[in-house]
């Protein structure tokens, strides 16, 4: 795998991570890697848990809404508005930051932002740089981007700079929604699904201008469907995100994770959804 670190979106936050790596690497104390039980929290500590395993560095991983209360230990804060950082020895944080993705034409810089996953990727990838776990469950780094609201408001450079990443060194495939084997329902209320399952019948052996005809039926409904922004609904339409081996996309297994937070706990929700990354790569 290529370095995801060495991307533009991470220049801002480079040292730190080098810094962090370092001190993990080398810690010779069980380290604590500690996130609240949210689905971003355990998309955040996946990465990182699978690494300090390869690497046969001890941790302890836990749940919770408190703040660590041991050191070493690596805290992963969701919602970086109004927090205060005490930079103690031993306690490194991981928080979103707003970073530039790309440049336009014109050199105007454009920013969005950069979720605790994929950084956690990033970390992770840095101390187990030949993890198998961490090349299987490498296409959730676009996940924390896509949960967040930045897709639903307005184009987002960073999510883009990295699926363009990832389709690049081959860890995804870039496919329509037609030519996803189980897609889930219930990200596209816009349209009756089973137009999608008809087509999805004859669909290799449709014409291009049939493909297109069919893919640009599928947007008009949605264009006055408020619940669904214009670039959320061009990522679910063309944009489906497969990994090596996956059945069913990316943003269809983020759906069904969430239903986890409906029927269990929130820390066995939580639990589930690291243990599955990392012994699987998927949910």
């Amino acid at each position: 795998m290529r370095q995801l670190s060495q991307l533009q979106i991470f220049n801002s936050s480079r040292d730190y991570f080098s810094e962090l790596v370092r001190f993990l690497s080398n810690s010779r104390q069980s380290i604590l890697i500690i996130s609240k039980p949210t689905l971003v929290g355990a998309l955040s500590l996946a990465p990182i848990e699978a690494a300090l395993i390869d690497q046969s560095i001890p941790y302890k991983r836990r749940f919770t809404d408190k703040n660590p209360d041991t050191i070493p230990s690596l805290q992963i804060i969701e919602d970086s508005e109004n927090i205060v950082l005490e930079q103690d020895t031993g306690v490194f944080f991981l928080y979103p930051r707003i970073v530039e993705g790309l440049r336009g034409s014109r050199g105007d810089s454009r920013k969005g932002p950069l979720s605790t996953v994929v950084q956690a990727h990033a970390i992770a990838q840095n101390i187990s740089p030949t993890s198998t776990r961490i090349r299987k469950m490498r296409p959730w780094s676009l996940s924390g981007n896509w949960i967040s609201n930045s897709l639903d408001t307005t184009y987002d450079p960073v999510f883009t700079s990295i699926r363009d990443f990832l389709t690049e060194e081959g860890s995804i495939r870039i496919v329509p929604v037609t030519e996803v084997n189980s897609p889930e329902s219930r990200n596209y209320p816009w349209i009756e699904f089973n137009h999608i399952c008809e087509a999805k019948e004859n669909w290799n052996s449709l014409s291009i201008e049939k493909k297109e005809h069919f893919m640009d039926s599928l947007v008009f409904p949605g264009l006055n469907y408020r619940s669904t922004s214009t670039p959320r609904m061009e990522e679910l339409l063309w944009h489906c995100i497969l990994g090596i081996d996956w059945q069913t996309d990316l943003y269809s297994q983020i759906t069904k994770a969430l239903d986890l937070w409906v029927s269990n706990p929130p820390k066995v929700a939580a639990s589930i959804v690291a243990d599955s990354l990392i012994s699987e790569g998927s949910i």
